[in-house]
């Protein structure tokens, strides 16, 4: 309810395919709020662990503190992610989401290690722990306070598809795991058992090293170029699939830049169609994944004879084929040039070993010798489909 109100307050209006600006307007939310939150968080926590010279409370304290900073972090990247293309970055700022996310995991696990170090002495050197049950119960209502954060940031994250957002409810959400941590470490140590105070710190600092962890794992992969899902590519060439003049699509290439995404892909149509027929193929082609799916394509159109006899006859062969391996998983641009001179099969490939040279090669050499087997008149050209490329 309270997350809805805010919405409606700061961003009213919230499209379900929200503009750069909704999305900014979603995430500076999300920041002032954690960062009022997590300040009063830490004062409250920082004063009762001094209070109670409790390590354990104290790094829950700066675990809030660090959620304070992480905050700030998010800001920033909305700011630069929001800012439209120019010339030093043509395809826009969005990735700057994943660089803060990564921001944010880094400095989970820096702040995590170093309560580990500072709880190991504690352990060596236990001193006893002077809380009561008001410390214990101001501790409780941290918890509830920050599982909401968490659920908000969560929300929000969703609303506009934002890792940034969803890395920053992670954050909150381990600093309520940690609260429940040092919630029992300092009840033990208070009730005779001191050893559980620097205990609770090396909890608290695995749990923020481990949530970094997760984190960083998560973006480091789209920074690299990790491959789109195949749920996508099988989107994309139902999308193509759906000008009736396009047969297939294949050599899929997806690019991630935060909310923005650029598609590079080839169709096969009759190579009876003109140049201009052709071209509006294209062009339609583009235009229905960007209505779909808000994407900017580059369509590469390849004219192929469906029909001809010789084509078939590969085709059938290929199919045959098809069964009998493991690793050959598809082919596509299959022409047969037949002339008084000259006789050639030619088609690219696609192959599932894409960790294993050596056996995308032999896929390739296997179905070379078959085919020439089968079409002795015929010289054989196959290409590979690059590994970035889906079909």
């Amino acid at each position: 309810m309270l997350t809805r109100s805010l919405l409606r307050t700061f961003v009213p209006g919230l499209s379900d395919d929200p503009t750069p600006e909704e999305r900014g307007a979603v995430g500076r939310l999300e920041a002032w709020v954690s960062v009022g939150i997590n300040t009063v968080l830490a004062a409250v926590k920082g004063w009762l662990g001094m209070v109670a010279g409790s390590i354990a409370l104290v790094a829950d304290a700066v675990h809030s503190l660090s959620d304070v900073a992480t905050s700030i972090v998010v800001l920033f990247g909305f700011k630069i992610a929001g800012k439209p293309a120019d010339k030093e970055h043509p395809f826009g700022h969005g990735r700057a989401e994943y660089v803060a996310t990564l921001i944010i995991a880094v400095m989970l696990g820096v702040v995590g290690f170093e309560f580990i170090k500072s709880a190991v002495g504690r352990i060596a050197m236990p001193l006893p722990i002077n809380a009561g049950g008001g410390v214990l119960a101001v501790i409780g209502l941290t918890i509830v306070i920050k599982f909401w954060l968490g659920a908000f940031s969560q929300t929000l994250g969703r609303a506009i598809n934002s890792g940034m957002l969803k890395a920053d409810a992670w954050h909150h959400k381990s600093d309520a795991i940690s609260s429940g941590l040092v919630l029992v470490a300092v009840a033990g140590s208070a009730w005779g058992y001191p050893v559980l105070d620097g205990a609770g710190g090396i909890a608290v600092g695995l749990y923020m090293m481990a949530t970094g962890y997760k984190l960083a794992k998560a973006v480091i992969d789209p920074l690299l170029g990790a491959p789109p899902a195949p749920e996508l590519v099988k989107q994309i060439r139902d999308i193509c699939r759906g000008e009736p003049r396009v047969y297939d699509a294949h050599d899929i290439v997806v690019h991630n830049y935060g909310q923005y995404q650029f598609f590079g892909l080839h169709v096969e149509v009759d190579n009876q169609l003109s140049a201009a027929e052709a071209h509006d193929v294209a062009e339609s082609v583009a235009s229905r994944l960007k209505a779909a799916l808000g994407a900017y394509a580059t369509v590469h159109i390849d004219p192929l004879d469906h029909d001809s006899d010789a084509v078939q006859q590969v085709a059938a062969r290929l199919d045959d084929l098809l069964e009998q391996s493991e690793t050959f998983a598809g082919y596509h641009d299959l022409r047969v040039v037949n002339t008084p001179e000259h006789r050639a099969i030619l088609l690219d490939i696609d192959v599932e070993a894409p960790d294993q040279k050596g056996k995308r090669q032999a896929t390739r050499k296997w179905l070379k010798k078959e085919l020439r087997q089968s079409f002795p008149d015929s010289e054989i050209n196959i290409e590979l489909s690059p590994l970035h490329a889906y079909h």
